[in-house]
C-alpha cells in the first residue's frame, strides 16, 4: 500500500509546520483565549504527546503544562492515556498513521526507534478568583474601604483578569 496524503495541509501558517517554539507560542494563544471564555473554574483539556525531531524526542507534554500555567491557567492533572486496544484480553498498541510511518522510515534508515504508547492528558482550569495581587490597585483599595467609586484613571481598570 502506498499512502500520500500523510501531511497536516499545506498552509505555512499551520501550527504543524512550525518551529517548536512558535508552536509553544501559539498553544499559549489558544490556551489564553481559552481562559477568557471559560467561566471561573472552567476546564480545558488538552491531550498531546512527545514526538521526535532529528532523533531527539520532544517533551511536547511538558512544553504545553508550562504553556497553559503561562495564560493564566492553573494545572489540575497529568493523565497517561493509552493508545491501546484490547484483543483477547491482550493489550494492543493502536499508534497513529504518522507515529508507524515515522518510526517505519526511521528503522529502515537504521535508526532504532519506538512507537510511543500513551498520551499526555493535561487537564487545566481557570482560576476561581483572580488573587488580590492581581486586582488593580484601585479594586483593592475599593474592596478594603467597601465603596465602589475609584479616584484613579478608568484606563487601568482594563487589567483586570
Amino acid at each position: 500500500m502506498v499512502t500520500t496524503d500523510y501531511r497536516y495541509g499545506r498552509d505555512p501558517h499551520n501550527l504543524a509546520h512550525v518551529s517548536t517554539d512558535q508552536l509553544l507560542d501559539g498553544f499559549t494563544k489558544i490556551l489564553t483565549q481559552c481562559r477568557a471564555v471559560l467561566r471561573p473554574g472552567g476546564t480545558v483539556v488538552v491531550t498531546t504527546r512527545p514526538w521526535r525531531t532529528h532523533g531527539e524526542l520532544i517533551d511536547l507534554p511538558s512544553a504545553v503544562l508550562a504553556a497553559g500555567q503561562a495564560a493564566g491557567l492553573i494545572p489540575e492533572e497529568r493523565c497517561v492515556a493509552l493508545l491501546a486496544g484490547i484483543r483477547d484480553g491482550r493489550l494492543i498498541a493502536r499508534p497513529s498513521f504518522f507515529q508507524l510511518k515515522n518510526v517505519r522510515d526511521a528503522r529502515r534508515q537504521g535508526i532504532p526507534l519506538h512507537l510511543v504508547q500513551h498520551e499526555d492528558v493535561l487537564i487545566f482550569t481557570r482560576p476561581k478568583k483572580p488573587s488580590a495581587a492581581s486586582r488593580p490597585l484601585c479594586d483593592r483599595r475599593e474592596r478594603q474601604a467597601g465603596t465602589e467609586r475609584c479616584h484613579y484613571p478608568r484606563s487601568h481598570r482594563e487589567r483586570r483578569l
